[in-house]
């Protein structure tokens, strides 16, 4: 595949850097406060619009989804004329779809990196990449919007049922909640940095993408409400792909993301003085894990870290519902462990008082 875009800059930091088209001709992208290499989200109708009935809602939605099928179709006819400058198409990002494979086979080749599953979740979900592979070949940005969109439902799910049968007095756990929670609130902001990189430029991807993600919610509910650690598995299977996805495109794409300076959604995210929400999805104990954010290559490495921890919270989360093996976030398996050594210093204690006071009952008989 021919290379689209070419960026030539030392210095992320910097005031300019040019892209250079293949005729030669260049254009300059400024890295200021007003630049358009990445979207501003805060000029979204998403982030403008007050919250407001479901009517009103939809019907703004219309209007701005209508807009822009009118003006798809219109590039689609060459009525309007299509604008290679503006994200994600001035990148010129790649993707090899064939190597992705290779990556999942040879992770499936090594027993840790393996994921069992039954014949039904399996064939579902070399459906879905399959049908990825061929909407968005060439696409990377877009891909991995339409991914975060949807990789966003299963905790959606999860949170849904579980507090239905919270409701319905069936069962109670407040940690899984939080947990499930925490995920979602990171692949939230996964989906924002798509955002502001053009991943949501595209009527028809905002259509599949939404519509899909709609779907994939109401099967994950039936999924849990079948077996927990049957939605559990089919998570860790999309999660250990998403990790193939960024790692192959990290690999293609090293040189020109370390030139590009990360998004402001990313550097808020990431660089936060609070990142309690942030430590509460991990396997680690809180504030081992704090990534660096000083370039768009740091943040797609955050990125496919974050989803490596989503398999192993997945991972966790099936022994939960299997074998009872009850699932912490970091912070309270911190506290637990406080307690713990609490308890062993107060038995400690009383074992010291109570040798004391034997040692004086003894004393005494004896004078």
């Amino acid at each position: 595949m021919e290379e689209k875009t070419k960026f030539t800059t030392t210095d992320t930091k910097g005031d300019s850097v040019f892209v250079e088209k293949q005729d030669s001709s260049k254009k300059p992208v400024w890295y200021s406060e007003d630049s358009d290499i990445y979207v501003d989200l805060t000029e979204s109708p998403n982030f403008q619009v007050k919250p407001a009935g479901a009517v009103s809602l939809a019907w703004l939605h219309f209007r701005k989804e209508l807009d822009g099928l009118v003006r798809s179709i219109g590039q689609s006819l060459g009525w309007i004329e299509r604008d290679e400058w503006t994200p994600p198409d001035c990148y010129g990002f790649r993707l090899d779809n064939d190597r992705v494979l290779e990556m999942q086979k040879q992770r499936e080749s090594e027993q840790s990196g393996r994921v069992s599953t039954n014949k039904l979740s399996r064939w579902i979900y070399d459906v879905l990449c399959s049908f990825i592979d061929f909407a968005y070949k060439d696409r990377p940005i877009e891909r991995f919007w339409f991914l975060e969109t949807v990789a966003r439902m299963p905790y959606f799910s999860y949170i849904s049922v579980l507090h239905l049968y919270e409701t319905l007095g069936w069962w109670r756990n407040g940690e899984l909640l939080k947990i499930h929670f925490a995920e979602e609130y990171n692949e939230f902001h996964h989906l924002l940095i798509m955002e502001s990189l053009g991943g949501s430029r595209k009527w028809l991807d905002r259509f599949l993408a939404e519509h899909a993600a709609v779907f994939y919610y109401w099967v994950l509910v039936l999924f849990f409400f079948l077996s927990p650690s049957l939605a559990y598995n089919f998570s860790e299977l999309i999660e250990a792909h998403a990790v193939d996805t960024y790692t192959e495109f990290l690999r293609a794409n090293e040189d020109l993301l370390k030139q590009l300076p990360p998004p402001k959604i990313a550097e808020s995210y990431y660089l936060a003085d609070n990142l309690y929400m942030f430590d509460e999805f991990q396997n680690h104990a809180p504030g081992t894990r704090r990534p660096p954010c000083d370039s768009l290559y740091d943040v797609f490495c955050n990125i496919r870290d974050d989803e490596m921890e989503h398999v192993k919270t997945m991972r966790a989360c099936q022994s939960y519902s299997k074998l009872g093996k009850i699932v912490l976030s970091p912070h309270a398996k911190l506290e637990a462990e406080k307690n713990i050594k609490i308890d062993e210093q107060k038995r400690k204690y009383w074992k010291q008082w109570a040798q004391r006071i034997s040692v004086q009952n003894s004393n005494k008989k004896n004078s």
